[in-house]
């Protein structure tokens, strides 16, 4: 238990709107033609939680409901410096419980099948593969669709 009590999750602030956008940068580059612009639209239609440890924003997840009841993990993504420390798995247990919140009786999320340390952590946390979907991404990765049961 040590090691999280440094780690706060809780809802973005205004003020968190910068780091938001320049870690969407850098983790979503690879994906998108405009990432930031991207993150913040997701941001603005959804509910976003950061991580902090010691006062230091260190990850965001995204959590949007697409319809009656349905929940998307549209983004998370963790700072490289503060990877492998179990904030991308506290940011999840946040989100799950957001979609709980919100009546959902699963969670949705896509994520390229290329990358692996995010299909690594969905499937250790639970999710299961439920389809694929070819050229997802604007830069044309394919992607792997994943759904959790709450």
């Amino acid at each position: 238990m040590d090691r999280y009590a440094r780690l706060v999750v809780r809802s973005m602030r205004p003020s968190d709107q910068g780091f938001v956008a320049d870690l969407g940068r850098s983790a979503f580059a690879e994906y998108s033609r405009e990432p930031v612009a991207g993150v913040l639209a997701m941001a603005r239609r959804g509910r976003t939680l950061v991580a902090s440890e010691d006062g230091k924003l260190v990850g965001f997840a995204i959590v949007e409901m697409t319809g009656h009841e349905k929940a998307h993990l549209a983004a998370i993504s963790v700072s490289e410096g503060a990877r492998g420390r179990g904030v991308a798995r506290a940011l999840l247990e946040a989100a799950e419980g957001v979609a709980r919140q919100a009546g959902a009786p699963s969670l949705g999320l896509v994520t390229a099948d290329s990358n692996l340390a995010a299909l690594e952590l969905f499937l250790r946390c639970g999710f299961e593969r439920v389809g694929r979907a070819t050229r997802y991404y604007p830069r044309g990765q394919n992607a792997v669709r994943m759904e959790k049961n709450l």
